[in-house]
C-alpha cells in the first residue's frame, strides 16, 4: 500500500502536524489544567505510529523523520498560539530563551520519534 506519508512525506508530515496543533490549541484553550496537553500530545504520535505502520514505510530514517516533524509542527504551531495570542511574550523573551525551550521539546519529540520509528518496521514484501 502506497499512501501520502510515501508518495508525499512533507504533506503528511504538514497535515498531521497542523491537525495535532489545533488539538493541542483546543486543549490549552478550553482547560485550565496543563497535563491536559500531554494528551493530544500522546494521540498524535499514536495516529502517527498507527499511519507508518499500516502504510509499511520501510526506512528508519523516513520514519523517524515524518513522526518527528509532525511532533515538531505540533509544537511549533502551539509555541506560536501561546506566544501570540495566549501569552503575548513571543517577542518579550530573548532568542536564546526561545530556542533553549524548542530544543527541549526537539529533544523530547526525538525520544519519542526514536521509538515510534522502531516499533512500527515491518518486514518487506
Amino acid at each position: 500500500m502506497t499512501g501520502t506519508a510515501t508518495r508525499r512525506p512533507v504533506a503528511f508530515t504538514l497535515a498531521l502536524g497542523l491537525l495535532g496543533g489545533g488539538a493541542l490549541i483546543t486543549t490549552v484553550w478550553s482547560t485550565s489544567r496543563g497535563p491536559m496537553v500531554l494528551f493530544p500530545y500522546a494521540a498524535l504520535i499514536l495516529v502517527t505510529a498507527a499511519y507508518l505502520r499500516l502504510e509499511h514505510v520501510q526506512h528508519f530514517t523516513r520514519r523517524f523523520s515524518l513522526a518527528l516533524g509532525s511532533f515538531m509542527v505540533a509544537t511549533v504551531v502551539l509555541y506560536l498560539f501561546i506566544g501570540l495570542v495566549a501569552a503575548k511574550t513571543l517577542f518579550v523573551i530573548t532568542p536564546w530563551g526561545h530556542a533553549w525551550r524548542l530544543g527541549i521539546m526537539l529533544a523530547i519529540g526525538a525520544a519519542l520519534s526514536a521509538a515510534v520509528a522502531q516499533l512500527t518496521a515491518t518486514q518487506e514484501s
